[in-house]
């Protein structure tokens, strides 16, 4: 009973602790410091909503941006934080730093925009996996940085440009033409200017969460965990080591999760798990036709987990998609082959742990053998304890004839004379 209410208390605890940091407390006089260097995606969107949610009314929060851009969901919902935060949003584009794309979306969406010489900002047209861009999403997003814009007193025209146009502003340019409010040689003039210098700051770190979150939201790396899992369950299956299961088990969870951020529609999970089947088939059938087929599927499923989401980013769209693609039928194509092996060992109806499959083979003894006594004999380039009713002296050649637990039961090879 002690023990139970020992038990209890902890848990007690250990929810009340969290809760705490889940509420995340904030203090007046905290000025919180975020820094997004990368690709905008579900990671640093969870991680700038979650830190967003907590500030206190008019609190001071400086995001420190440095992107090519991103994905369109994860750049809406950094918006929508920052738009919706009781705080006030200064965003800070440093020395030498850029906010192409998705970066332009949340610059123009900050309370205050500050810009250092040397930075740019632009570039900011919609493009789908293939590199093209649909009129109808291009000018949705025009409308929308344009309403942003708008709403922040910047220059609707100029902010509009960026997607429309995908037109780039130097620092100056950004300040002539009215998109950004501050020129700041650093982050100390910065705070300097903004009457800030006298808060206390905060940074916020990357956390494990977050860089989760950033891996698993990756439709490549989700596609090819699947199918890691599916693999590993069916090794297991064939021979039951339950590591391996729960390894699967883990892939198979963290897997869904990715998926489940992605919003992946049926069509990519259908193919995918088609993909899946036909590599699991092979070990029953087939001749490696099965697993390049399920290489192909599995590689045309994960594609098709692209297919809804549009990019707002700066990089070369067919390189990427060609790059996946040779990793993902390479790595399932291997996979396939290694069920192809098993396959193999199952059409001879044993199991590769079975030492029945020893019977019938020959060797060479190592350790002298005698009636009574055990021996040592090399079968099958493995070492094994051996008896015989016969005495077999070392370098005679013997062949297996039984087995009895791990020992081998062996009779001479009688050589011609």
């Amino acid at each position: 009973m002690r023990g139970v209410k020992l038990f209890i208390s902890i848990f007690l605890i250990s929810i009340t602790v969290n809760l705490f940091i889940s509420s995340g407390i904030a203090i007046s006089d905290e000025l919180l410091l975020i820094r997004i260097d990368g690709t905008i995606d579900a990671g640093y969107s969870d991680l700038v909503n979650r830190r967003l949610s907590k500030v206190l009314p008019g609190q001071p929060v400086l995001i420190v941006l440095k992107t090519n851009g991103g994905y369109l969901k994860p750049t809406q919902d950094i918006v929508y934080a920052i738009v919706n935060s009781p705080g006030n949003v200064t965003v800070y584009i440093p020395p030498g730093g850029y906010a192409y794309s998705a970066g332009a979306y949340i610059a123009i969406s900050s309370d205050i925009l500050a810009m250092a010489p040397g930075s740019v900002i632009g570039s900011a047209e919609p493009r789908d996996l293939t590199g093209g861009s649909d009129p109808k999403v291009v000018n949705a997003m025009a409308e929308w940085i344009a309403s942003l814009a708008e709403a922040r007193g910047r220059n609707v025209s100029a902010a509009e440009s960026m997607v429309r146009e995908n037109q780039d502003f130097t620092a100056s340019e950004a300040y002539r033409y009215g998109i950004a409010d501050i020129l700041a040689q650093d982050i100390s003039q910065l705070l300097k200017i903004l009457g800030w210098d006298g808060y206390n700051i905060v940074e916020v770190k990357r956390d494990t969460r977050s860089q989760l979150l950033s891996l698993l939201s990756n439709p490549l790396l989700a596609g090819i965990l699947l199918d890691l899992a599916a693999i590993l369950i069916l090794v297991e299956l064939i021979h039951p080591t339950y590591i391996g299961f729960i390894v699967a088990v883990t892939l198979l969870v963290l897997s869904f999760l990715g998926l489940g951020y992605l919003g992946a529609d049926a069509t990519a999970i259908v193919l995918l798990l088609l993909g899946i089947s036909a590599i699991i088939m092979e070990t029953w059938v087939g001749e490696g036709e099965l697993a390049t087929a399920g290489a192909i599927l599995s590689a045309i499923g994960i594609v098709m987990l692209y297919r809804s989401e549009h990019f707002i980013w700066t990089f070369n769209y067919r390189l990427f998609v060609f790059g996946g693609l040779v990793i993902i039928v390479s790595l399932v194509g291997f996979l396939g082959f290694y069920l192809h092996k098993i396959k193999e060992v199952i059409m001879r109806g044993k199991s590769p742990l079975d030492l029945d499959v020893l019977i019938g083979k020959t060797g060479v003894v190592k350790e002298e053998i005698r009636p009574g006594k055990m021996g040592v004999v090399l079968v099958e380039s493995d070492l094994w304890s051996a008896v015989s009713d016969e005495e077999i002296g070392v370098g005679e050649k013997i062949e297996v004839v039984g087995i009895e637990g791990v020992i081998l039961k062996v009779r001479r090879i009688k050589t011609r004379s």
